[in-house]
This record gives structure tokens, C-alpha cells and sequence, in this order.
């Protein structure tokens, strides 16, 4: 017999991925804004902008920066924020796992 409460939680873990809850949550092109400069950089990511966001910055943490935005901010000595400061949802799209 399954329970109310497994079929809910089934059914939540489903629409999870299908529903952005912010636009930290979302799949898509984005923008990371420089704390301290005017400059941005443009990506696309099949998997949730906070996770890409959350690489950049170990990258950029490591000195290993196998991304662009983590390099500009290393060679010209930029600030990058946090998610919530630095992240602009430019267009959601499908693309991903599913």
C-alpha cells in the first residue's frame, strides 16, 4: 500500500526539476555581472544556474579557471558577489537532463 504522503513527495521530486523556483534555480542562458565592473559574461548551461554560478567561483578559488569568467576575474582583479548579486536569468530554456 503506498501512502498519500510517498505519492506527494513522488510527485514533487518530479515537477522539482520542471518548475524554476528563481532564477537561481533555472536552466538557461544567463548573465554574471563583475561586482566591481561594468563588464559581464554571457553563458549557457543545461544544469541550474546556481551550480554553474558555485563552479565559477571554485574555479576562480583553485586558480585553475577552465572558465572565462573565472580567468577575467583573476587577471583584472575583478569582485564577484554572491548568486542573488551577480546572476541575471537572460532566457530559460529546456535544455538539460530531462
Amino acid at each position: 500500500m503506498v501512502s498519500l504522503y510517498s505519492t506527494i513527495k513522488a510527485i514533487y521530486n518530479q515537477l522539482q526539476d520542471r518548475i524554476p523556483l528563481n532564477k537561481i534555480n533555472s536552466i538557461g542562458i544567463y548573465v554574471l555581472k563583475y561586482k566591481t565592473s561594468n563588464n559581464s559574461y554571457i553563458g549557457q548551461t543545461g544544469r541550474r544556474i546556481r551550480i554553474r554560478h558555485r563552479d565559477h567561483a571554485r574555479y576562480r578559488k583553485t586558480n585553475n579557471p577552465p572558465s572565462a569568467y573565472a580567468l577575467n576575474i583573476l587577471n583584472n582583479k575583478h569582485e564577484d558577489g554572491n548568486a542573488d548579486q551577480t546572476i541575471e536569468l537572460l532566457k530559460p530554456c529546456n535544455k538539460g537532463k530531462n
